[in-house]
């Protein structure tokens, strides 16, 4: 099951990234732990999310900035990692943001927190399912902590 969900996660990449993107950003829910996913394993979890959005990563400025903590460190949305997804656009000098993306280490949880959207595909939900198995929590488990997102899928 795992390698199902690896390989169908690798598959889905190969026509939009490189083999040197892919090997960077393959996820594998198995080398999740008990306490939940690393914030780099949230941003492989995350980058999928992304090019299956649609969003087009592999232009130059393109970026997912994962450092949004204030000055002492605090992360924007206690209990998720935080990344702010966009473009820099070197000749127009500016920088389009896309989005502020919010991951939940603990059950592969994906919202968009500008236009509250939660991201969900198939291949996505399967590998949500095996990282709530290794963590045992579970979405309802988390209805507190997303509403500190502002958003709620109640």
């Amino acid at each position: 099951m795992f390698r199902k969900i690896i390989f169908l996660l690798v598959i889905s990449l190969i026509p939009i990234m490189s083999s040197a993107e892919i090997s960077v950003f393959e996820f594998n829910p198995t080398d999740v732990n008990r306490g939940g996913m690393t914030k780099e394993q949230s941003e492989g979890l995350l980058i999928i999310a992304l090019k299956h959005e649609k969003y087009d990563l592999s232009v130059s400025g393109a970026f997912v900035d994962g450092d949004l903590q204030d000055k002492q460190g605090n992360a924007p949305h206690p209990g998720y990692y935080d990344f702010s997804v966009g473009y820099d656009n070197p000749t127009a000098g500016a920088i389009e943001y896309w989005g502020v993306f919010s991951v939940s280490p603990r059950t592969g949880d994906i919202w968009e927190i500008n236009e509250c959207k939660r991201i969900s595909f198939p291949i996505l939900q399967k590998a949500q399912k095996e990282i709530i198995k290794k963590t045992g929590v579970t979405f309802a488990d988390e209805v507190a902590q997303r509403r500190g997102l502002g958003c709620t899928d109640e």
